[in-house]
């Protein structure tokens, strides 16, 4: 059995209301079409039909703080680049790819 890439992930997917309420929350960007193209907090391009997709530099995931014992139910969600919500997890807020033009791209330390 091979080892688990890193894109490799027990997606737990959202109602669509919600997944709608969360991107809502999103940067948007003049000149780009909000309802394909927004900005995550941290600055990184996250395109709407690519939510749930770690294949994709655009793909996107709801970081929900309720995870890791905070409590404040659907208001503490918050879209983020699939990257950046790996970050989040691992490293307790040290997301780091933002923009670079129109793509996305790893800041270092």
């Amino acid at each position: 059995m091979s080892s688990p890439d890193s894109t490799e992930w027990d997606f737990h997917a959202y109602e669509r209301t919600v997944v709608d309420h969360v991107w809502n929350l999103a940067q948007t960007v003049p000149g780009n079409d909000e309802a394909l193209w927004r900005k995550d907090e941290c600055g990184a391009w996250m395109h709407r039909l690519e939510y749930g997709n770690r294949n994709s530099q655009f793909g996107w995931e709801i970081y929900d703080p309720n995870l890791i014992g905070m409590d404040f139910g659907l208001r503490g969600l918050r879209p983020l680049q699939w990257e950046n919500y790996q970050d989040k997890i691992a490293f307790e807020g040290l997301p780091r790819v933002s923009a670079d033009g129109l793509r996305n791209a790893r800041q270092l330390l």
